[in-house]
């Protein structure tokens, strides 16, 4: 595994043995579709092998990447936990006793991993309201619920802000402070702005970051949470985290890519290993088998995982032959024919 300094290490299509054509295929296929793309980047076993980014953009414009927040929570609550500060089974309740004086009894039972895996099952999602609220915490508790935690998964952006809090009250500092020393500093990453409500961050979502700072984090997970040769997390907490903890092929859910299992906010691809994936098309993607991490920042209502599936992956499968084509051009042209949907975008 070839780590970063500075820049990441290029490698060739040639020396990465990918399949050219196919990449090449990839920007086609952008391009007739008019894809809302911003920034991607794939590496391969560390070394990048491309990035393209599009007009306006480039590789170090940092974005809000939605839910791709959560897998960053959870790997702070991973530390937590091999840090021995936390287990996966303490009560929730139990880092609250300030803040909760009034709670559905049921609550009691609720468990650190219910939250990690969307598995509160609460009637209703309340996050989107927290900037109402003077006590931000205490509502989570008397939200009624559907069934008993853990028999089934319904995403809740509120479970995970809750962990955020849970961070808090472990360590003394906000979830974005603790990466920065446990997290961004060793992989990196210039700490960044991570939206916050009553000094707790967010933890589901508005954090804001760039696909150098995605592939970055791939790296670490590709590499089971090693940084050349420093732990962030473990290799058990990571296996655990994306793995599948929680089935999520259920009629209401009517994504296709959406339908393989859960982790600890991590989503279990179809076509083999996970990622993290936020709205409009964020999406760090993790192939153990042929080493790659494929981020993707967009702006898009139609979902893209079928241009890693069909195209990079299928890629890495076939190997390298020899292409007249240079892919050079074709990022160059990706920029460019980027700019009138980019302005588009602009002015919705």
């Amino acid at each position: 595994m070839i780590f970063p300094g500075e820049e990441f290490n290029k490698a060739s299509v040639k020396d990465a043995n990918i399949n050219k054509g196919l990449l090449v295929d990839l920007f086609n296929k952008i391009d007739d579709d008019s894809i809302n793309i911003h920034s991607m980047m794939l590496l391969k076993n560390g070394s990048r092998v491309f990035k393209a980014s599009a007009y306006s953009f480039d590789e170090d414009t940092k974005e809000n990447v939605y839910s791709v927040s959560k897998a960053f929570t959870s790997i702070a609550i991973g530390i937590l936990v091999d840090k021995e500060l936390i287990r996966l089974d303490t009560p929730v309740l139990y880092f609250f006793s300030n803040e909760v004086k009034n709670y559905i009894k049921e609550y009691e039972a609720l468990q650190i991993k219910h939250l990690l895996t969307m598995s509160v099952v609460q009637k209703e999602d309340l996050f989107f309201e927290l900037n109402k609220m003077d006590n931000v915490i205490e509502p989570f508790f008397n939200q009624p619920l559907t069934a008993k935690f853990g028999e089934m998964f319904m995403y809740n952006n509120y479970a995970t802000f809750i962990l955020s809090a849970i961070v808090s009250k472990v360590t003394g500092k906000s979830l974005n402070d603790f990466l920065d020393e446990y997290l961004y500093k060793i992989i990196g990453i210039e700490k960044p702005r991570w939206d916050e409500l009553k000094g707790y961050s967010l933890g589901a979502s508005r954090l804001y970051l760039s696909a150098n700072d995605m592939a970055r984090f791939g790296l670490l997970l590709l590499n089971d949470g090693l940084w050349k040769s420093h732990r962030v997390v473990s290799s058990k907490y990571l296996e655990e985290a994306t793995k599948l903890q929680i089935k999520t092929n259920y009629d209401d859910l009517n994504l296709d890519y959406d339908k393989f299992g859960y982790g600890y906010l991590f989503w279990l691809n179809s076509f083999g290993d996970f990622r993290a994936s936020g709205s409009y098309q964020q999406h760090i993607v993790i192939n153990k088998e042929y080493g790659l991490v494929f981020v993707l920042k967009a702006f898009e209502e139609r979902n893209l995982l079928s241009l890693f599936e069909n195209y990079i992956l299928k890629a890495a499968e076939e190997e390298y032959n020899y292409c007249d084509y240079s892919l050079r051009d074709f990022i160059r042209r990706f920029k460019i024919n980027s700019k009138e949907i980019i302005i588009m975008e602009n002015k919705k």
